[in-house]
């Protein structure tokens, strides 16, 4: 993994389980220093673009929040209809499957990632491939999520591995589902992850637990609650975007004092170690 800024990695058991590589001993420090004040002026600067885009991407989950809000304040969402739902989805995956093991687990991924080019969505190379979908369809705050969440519980309590897909603007949420053993998946379909559905596909649409909501004052707030959520998403990406320009400027300045054929030995070796320690493994 990579260990640097903004994501730095401490190793909690260096030389027994944890291996440092320490690139820093590729680099000529002579010729870097002669860009000091280039490079930190460009970190200045990407310090700078990256505040603003989290700013951004705060209030854009503000605004999202308040969306989601809309459907229980007016009083449209009904949870009985959405507990039944959840209920028939439940009989419908499970029901004559048998218990896979007694120590199922989850593993906890990302399907989206909010980049510079905008948000990027890899949900069909993780989804294609599988025999089949329950798509959830609906607005947000009609309860997709706590469905997933739901379903993703009843399979580990059922036995049954699972892979779940967190929302990249909010972690805690999970968006999608895959049940190994099943070879099916529950995806929530929501922008900017849409999902068409496939022959054999099964759609759940949450708005069936919806009543029609005609208050206009109601329906002007989440409008404008939304317009501004995808503002502020727009604004958030395009404050990366500068930021990674940035970044490739920084690049630019270590490049030439790079021991490249230094660094694709350490590379070699270190994928020699792996692929022995995978295979001591299987002697294991």
């Amino acid at each position: 993994m990579d260990g640097t800024s903004p994501h730095l990695v401490d190793p909690k058991n260096p030389g027994a389980v944890d291996e440092i590589l320490n690139l820093g001993d590729f680099w000529d420090e002579g010729g870097i220093r002669e860009k000091r004040d280039e490079i930190l002026a460009v970190n200045k600067e990407i310090s700078r673009l990256f505040k603003h885009a989290y700013t951004y991407l705060a209030a854009a989950k503000a605004f999202l929040d308040e969306v989601e809000t809309f459907y229980t304040e007016s009083g449209a969402f009904s949870p009985g209809a959405f507990d039944r739902m959840a209920l028939e989805l439940t009989r419908e995956i499970f029901t004559g499957k048998s218990r896979q093991t007694d120590a199922p687990k989850a593993r906890h991924l990302f399907a989206t990632a909010i980049t510079p080019d905008g948000l990027v969505s890899h949900l069909e190379t993780i989804v294609g491939h599988l025999e089949k979908r329950y798509i959830i369809e609906g607005d947000d705050g009609t309860g997709k999520t706590v469905l997933v969440r739901r379903l993703m519980e009843t399979a580990l309590t059922r036995g049954y591995n699972v892979t779940a897909f967190h929302c990249a603007l909010n972690p805690k949420e999970i968006e999608h589902l895959v049940i190994h053993d099943l070879s099916l998946a529950i995806i929530n379909s929501v922008e900017p992850h849409f999902y068409q559905p496939q022959a054999g596909d099964v759609v759940a649409n949450t708005m069936d637990c919806v009543a029609p909501v005609t208050s206009a004052e109601y329906l002007a707030e989440r409008d404008t609650a939304r317009g501004l959520y995808r503002q502020c998403m727009e604004q958030a990406v395009a404050f990366i975007g500068r930021a990674k320009k940035q970044h490739d400027l920084l690049e630019q300045y270590y490049v030439p004092y790079m021991d490249f054929d230094g660094i694709n030995q350490m590379r070699d070796k270190t994928l020699h170690s792996i692929l022995a320690l995978l295979e001591n493994n299987k002697e294991k």
